[in-house]
């Protein structure tokens, strides 16, 4: 979660994302890692593990430890539909900064407004356009 606050926070605050933590985590624990690793996103907090036992995300292998929460990384659209769904159980399933940026860039490419090709066309059609 350090590099989400460090590298993809910033970027977050100034486009159309949001971003949105849950935690199993009693809220003084989550308190304290939201603060050390600077996020400025809300977390929630699943304390009786219903949201994770609804969505079934959980390892019951363990009798001595269940449920385990296995993270999950959901990227939603603006209707709030699950776009892409990253399973965290190996760490190679995480999604990197750089991974949910082409997530966002794909789902920003899909609103009527983006037009960041034209951004860059320089040509007397797109000048004229840009200033009507």
């Amino acid at each position: 979660m350090e590099n989400y606050a460090k590298d993809l926070q910033p970027e977050l605050e100034v486009n159309y994302c949001r971003l949105i933590a849950v935690s199993v985590d009693d809220q003084e624990t989550t308190k304290a890692l939201r603060e050390r690793i600077g996020a400025t996103w809300p977390f929630l907090i699943d304390l009786d593990r219903t949201l994770i036992n609804e969505l079934d995300i959980v390892d019951n292998t363990d009798p001595n430890h269940s449920p385990i929460p296995i993270p999950y990384t959901f990227v939603l659209d603006g209707d709030r539909e699950i776009y892409k769904i990253y399973n965290g159980w190996w760490f190679v399933g995480r999604p990197t900064v750089e991974e949910l940026r082409h997530d966002l860039r794909a789902l920003l490419e899909r609103r009527d407004d983006y037009e960041y090709d034209r951004a860059w066309d320089v040509s007397a059609e797109a000048r004229e356009k840009a200033f009507l």
